[in-house]
């Protein structure tokens, strides 16, 4: 895991499931929408391995992480 840069987070509503996992892993960065899909707070963050874990450990693979410097996905996130 990259310790320096940034990060952009993307959530796709469409495929989210609802499971809550992301929420409760960092609750300070996901929440869930009027829709009841889960929402990122803000689109970028300072490497965290709470997110990294979120978007792994997603059931729906709805969770992206890319480093904003170089655009590449995150090694472990959708």
């Amino acid at each position: 895991m990259a310790d320096d840069g940034e990060w952009s987070i993307r959530v796709d509503g469409e495929a989210c499931l609802m499971s809550g996992l992301c929420m409760s892993l960092a609750p300070d960065v996901f929440r869930e929408d009027d829709d009841h899909r889960a929402v990122a707070l803000t689109d970028r963050s300072a490497p965290d391995g709470r997110l990294l874990e979120a978007a792994e450990f997603c059931p729906a693979e709805a969770i992206a992480i890319r480093d904003l410097t170089t655009g590449e996905p995150i090694e472990g996130s959708g």
